[in-house]
């Protein structure tokens, strides 16, 4: 359980449902990969959106990856790398997952923000 009283949080930063499409790597006819999501095992993941800090942006730029957001989600990771979130009619990309410190009480999550996925 959390303790929201330790926190400040403001309307809009409360916790949010993502529905979670497992990112999986096919081959084409042409024998090339090829990325696509599992839209039949989807998931649901409550977590708390916020937009990344300018030092995470930074981070993750060097790393060859651009996030925008982050996700905190209570307890050990319920998605993967490369995963896709999805909230309403925006899509969000996993870059990174972070198990704090590995004891499963808060999962952070770096993502990107796209307007091309569906």
């Amino acid at each position: 359980m959390i303790n929201t009283r330790m926190m400040y949080l403001r309307p809009g930063n409360l916790f949010k449902d993502f529905l979670i499409e497992d990112g999986s790597q096919k081959v084409n006819a042409f024998g090339r990969p090829k990325e696509g999501y599992d839209r039949e095992n989807i998931r649901m993941l409550c977590g708390c959106l916020a937009d990344a800090s300018l030092s995470d942006r930074e981070r993750w730029k060097q790393l060859d990856h651009s996030i925008t957001h982050t996700i905190v989600q209570a307890g050990k990771p319920l998605a993967g790398e490369e995963d896709k979130l999805i909230l309403g009619e925006k899509v969000y990309i996993i870059h990174g997952v972070n198990d704090c410190d590995g004891l499963g009480i808060t999962t952070i999550y770096y993502v990107e923000e796209r307007s091309d996925v569906k």
